[in-house]
């Protein structure tokens, strides 16, 4: 099994930030991609992070 792991941050609104991963999540699980896990945090500006965890 293959793993990869995005992130994906929106310095402005957790509402966009939201929407990217949607939009991300829906593209990967099209083409294969078994999403594993779904986490928020910040990176090391305090920006809301989005890290996805998927596998093949």
């Amino acid at each position: 099994m293959t793993y990869k792991v995005i992130s994906a941050s929106d310095m402005w609104s957790t509402k966009r930030l939201t929407k990217k991963i949607e939009e991300i999540l829906n593209k990967e699980t099209q083409n294969g991609w078994k999403i594993i896990s779904v986490s928020f945090g910040f990176n090391i500006w305090l920006i809301p992070t989005a890290f996805i965890t998927i596998a093949k």
